[in-house]
This record gives C-alpha cells, structure tokens and sequence, in this order.
C-alpha cells in the first residue's frame, strides 16, 4: 500500500519528505529513489523529534505495527491517515478515540459508485440487504486466536464499515455455521439496524464467489458486485419457452450501471481518499466520507459480535 499511496500523492503534487523504515529494509533503496525521499527515520519518536520536516503522515505499515505508530504520531497533533484495521483490540482503539487528527483508511467509502447509492438509498424504504464475503480461511499467522480467520478482521473489515456507512450499526442476532476438520467452511448470519432492516450475511469460505452487497428497495434490486460495479434492476422481463429454450426464463431488467472511476491506473478509491486527505491538511476541513476511529471501533465491534454467535 506505501506505493499505491506515493503513486497518488506524486499525482496531487505532494512531496513525500520522509519514510519510517528499518535501514536494511529490502524495499528501503527502491522506494527512496522512486520518490525522492530525504529523510529515514529509524521509528516514530525519531520522526516525532524532526516533525518540522514533514505536515502529515500516511500509517500504511503491518498491521500489528500499525497502532504503536499511530499512537505515538497522534502526539504530533498533525493529520494522521491510518490503513485499517489499526487494530484487531477494541481497548486500543479506544486509547485513540480522543485524537481528532486521526482518519482511517477504507477507501471503499470514496468509490463514485457508493457515493451514488448512499444518495440515492437517502429516505427510501429499504426491505432487505444481502452480502457475501467469500473470505479465504488460509492464514499464515499461527498465533492468531480468533475463531473467525484472520482475513476477515484485516480484510472483510472493510465490507463491515461500508455496510455501517451506507446503512449505520448493524446487530448480528443469529447464526447457523458448517465446519469440516475444526475449520469454519460456512457461515450465514441474520442482523438488523435501527431501522429495522434485514440483513443476510454468508461467509462461503475459499468458494469462487465474489464480495457482493444486494440492496432490495423501491422496486430496485441494487447490486454491488464486485463492489467497483453497481447495476440497479427494475422489472422483470418474461421470455416464454421456445423450441430452442424449452422453459419460460425471467430475466430481470437492468436499468443502469455504475462502475467506480478512478484517475488513470491510481488505485480506485485511493486516489480520491487520499486527495480528500490533502484537502484536509491544507484547510483543516474533514471530507464527510471519511473513516474516523469511532468507526473503525464500529466495523471491528460487528465482527466481534458475528464472532461471539459462533
């Protein structure tokens, strides 16, 4: 993600002044030289002493370093652009929920698509939401002791805060689960929100299926998937069978497609997100698409629910 980000802040005219970095990094030199770096700092107190070197920072390291840094440059009081999760704890999230120089990382939040459905789905009567995580279960990380795999909590998370962006808190109630060899295979869950929507939630663990939302409201099946695609169907149409097609086939009618837009090979929702965060650090106003920490604490507090129904 440190490429993806240089790439689109290169693209806004920023300079990158310095990076935090082990000095016998493998992808130290090449990063450098690609985008003119500076200055290294061996940790964040070395770049906390020399801070009049550099305006804001983006934190897109591992993921179990990522809240040791944040933590430590919010003292800064600089804006800070976090990569989600930050953190798989809720307790440390909640050590940083008084910084308001903080933002987090879901880009999905700034793709052209969602910002069309978050307006269009405003104060209209929404019946039902379908989503699919076709999560893998494969993990390298031995010592991970959740039940659920650990691409769910770094990876789907980003699925969670877009369903709380578009729909807000959602409250997983029951579940019903398939496991082969102590491994989760299955996974269906029912919720709610305040509203009173239904939700439907399956996990088809390392099947070949796509991340997916379906939306069913006024008289529209809205579907994200993948989600860089929205098409909005009304109607259906009635083929009768023929002797080609000996059965009568109802094919619903597609009424538009949204396809998430991007700036020229930039990352989609990247590019935007990070100018929306240039934005801020030069006039202090907060884009309202963007993630901060109660959030992240949201998205991380629904996959701690779907984990306690387990």
């Amino acid at each position: 993600m440190a490429n993806e980000h240089a790439k689109c802040l290169k693209s806004l005219g920023q300079n990158i002044t310095g990076v935090i970095s082990r000095p016998d990094s493998n992808s130290l030199s090449k990063f450098k030289s690609s985008f003119d770096i500076d200055h290294i700092f061996l940790n964040a107190e070395d770049a906390l002493e020399k801070k009049s070197n550099w305006d804001a920072v983006i934190v897109c390291c591992r993921e179990e370093l990522s809240f040791s840094f944040v933590h430590a440059l919010a003292k800064s009081r600089k804006p800070i652009l976090a990569e989600k999760p930050i953190s798989f704890d809720i307790e440390e999230l909640k050590q940083l929920e008084s910084h308001k120089n903080i933002l987090v990382g879901f880009n999905r939040r700034f793709y052209s698509n969602i910002s069309y459905i978050k307006s269009e789905l405003e104060n209209k009567n929404i019946d039902l939401v379908k989503i699919c995580i076709p999560e893998s279960s494969i993990s390298e990380d031995l010592g991970f002791e959740k039940s659920l795999p650990r691409l769910v909590y770094s990876n789907s998370i980003h699925i969670f805060d877009l369903l709380t962006f578009l729909f807000g808190e959602i409250f997983w109630q029951s579940s019903v689960k398939l496991e082969k060899n102590k491994n989760l295979q299955t996974l269906s869950l029912l919720g709610y929100n305040e509203k009173k929507i239904n939700f439907s939630l399956d996990f088809p663990f390392d099947y070949p299926d796509n991340f997916s939302v379906t939306i069913y409201a006024n008289e529209r099946r809205y579907v994200l998937r993948p989600l860089e695609v929205l098409k909005v169907y009304k109607g259906i149409e009635i083929i009768e069978p023929s002797k080609k097609v000996p059965y009568r086939i109802y094919k619903p009618k597609l009424e538009s497609t949204f396809i998430a837009e991007t700036k020229e090979s930039l990352k989609i929702g990247l590019f935007e997100q990070d100018r929306a965060f240039v934005e801020y650090c030069e006039s202090n106003k907060i884009d309202s698409r963007f993630a901060r920490i109660a959030d992240a604490k949201i998205a991380l507090n629904s996959i701690s629910r779907v984990e306690n129904l387990l």
